[in-house]
């Protein structure tokens, strides 16, 4: 008889046995898409959440942030805080173009001010920004709530945009007016020309945008840039900042890191939890298909005692129940996908309502599709290897002993 007889007949038999033991069958096939469902959503779930928060953070943000020193004692200084401007603009710029790894970058005139609407009075900052190069640090696009087209809304003089939290504050909307008190103590009524939101409570609670040219014509100083917002085409790669440290003098240059240290090491114990618990899922189904799969080799113990005494080797007991391991596992972690995907496209779609802490309509879940195939690759060699090793020690016993045992 040819190899491709034996192992087509082989392949029957194990088709056979699945469908004589339908019980048995479908509890395997079933534990493997409730663990297979169970890996993807958690991990569609907490990836998202960490994806989204790192999106509201750090996309909303520059990666490195280049200032003048703060003086200790100056005229022009307004609850503790000095406006010093950076004296090496140009040299800066010069050095950033040059660079392969920054991907923009903005200059900002930051300005601490009094906001007053007509219910409320806060204390706050200004952001001088340039709205050519500041819509190419931040896709504030996106993030506007209310107005439209960010660099045509900071066209007007007297047009401020701030975020959702601080507009909350300060009890105004879009169309309203503010009324700014700056250090030196001018003033101007400001428009409110729109509202953003990054998403997270402590960016929406105080940034504002303001056009720079007009912030710095108040301040009395016309070319005046206190602040270099600069992003990165890999994040990660910093050594930038080192770079700039060395050949300009007398600025404080942070990045992301340091700025964030406490979302970082949040991040890092986020996904090590993630990826933990999700694997631990999918360990625990396999578990479970190795008790279902060890107890249908032990009930076949005869079958294996026939099959072996008119000729069926080791390795064809082997295959013979490997073929029925990878029947169960391939449609169950098929089953499997399709029920995580469903599930996180249901979550995907729930409201959550986070009041301010958290700016988000629905739960954010991550489609990636690596994730549907590691858990689709993994079940599958889990009922693989759940089949493989009752059956190799099934295969060993003599035919004798189990016959005699009838």
């Amino acid at each position: 008889m040819s190899k491709h007889v034996i192992t087509v007949t082989n392949v029957f038999i194990a088709f056979q046995y699945l469908l004589a033991r339908k019980k048995q069958s479908f509890l395997a096939t079933l534990g493997v898409m409730l663990g297979v469902t169970t890996f993807i959503v958690m991990i569609n779930f907490m990836t998202g959440v960490n994806d989204f928060l790192d999106d509201a953070v750090f996309n909303g943000s520059p990666d490195i942030i280049v200032s003048a020193k703060q003086k200790k004692s100056t005229s022009k200084q307004l609850f503790g805080v000095s406006i010093n401007s950076l004296k090496k603009v140009n040299e800066i710029n010069h050095l950033l173009s040059k660079e392969e790894n920054v991907q923009s970058f903005a200059h900002q005139i930051i300005s601490p001010a009094i906001l007053v609407s007509e219910n409320k009075q806060l204390p706050g900052s200004i952001n001088g920004v340039f709205p050519s190069s500041e819509k190419k640090m931040v896709n504030l696009e996106r993030r506007l709530i209310e107005g439209k087209g960010f660099g045509s809304l900071l066209d007007d003089d007297n047009a401020i945009l701030l975020g959702v939290s601080l507009a909350k504050k300060l009890e105004v909307s879009v169309g309203d007016q503010l009324k700014m008190i700056l250090p030196n103590g001018k003033s101007k009524h400001l428009n409110v020309a729109g509202i953003f939101s990054f998403g997270i409570t402590t960016i929406d609670n105080v940034r504002t945008y303001f056009p720079a040219k007009t912030l710095q014509n108040l301040l009395g100083q016309p070319d005046a840039i206190t602040h270099v917002h600069i992003k990165l085409e890999d994040r990660d790669d910093i050594r930038l900042k080192t770079e700039l440290s060395q050949h300009i003098d007398k600025v404080l240059i942070e990045d992301w890191k340091d700025a964030n240290k406490t979302i970082v090491i949040g991040n890092k114990v986020r996904d090590i939890l993630t990826w933990s618990v999700s694997f631990a899922l999918l360990l625990v189904a396999g578990f479970g298909m190795y008790n279902i799969l060890n107890i249908t080799v032990v009930n076949k113990r005869k079958d294996i005692a026939v099959l072996k005494t008119i000729g069926y080797s080791a390795k064809d007991v082997i295959f013979i129940f490997l073929v029925q391991s990878i029947g169960i596992g391939v449609l169950g972690a098929l089953f499997g996908a399709g029920l995580g995907y469903l599930i996180s496209y249901m979550i995907s779609t729930t409201p959550l309502d986070t009041s301010d802490f958290i700016i988000v309509d629905t739960y954010p879940i991550n489609f990636k599709l690596i994730y549907y195939v590691m858990g689709i690759v993994f079940g599958v060699l889990t009922t693989i290897l759940a089949g493989y090793f009752p059956s190799k020690k099934a295969s060993k016993v003599d035919p004798v002993t189990i016959i005699r045992g009838i």
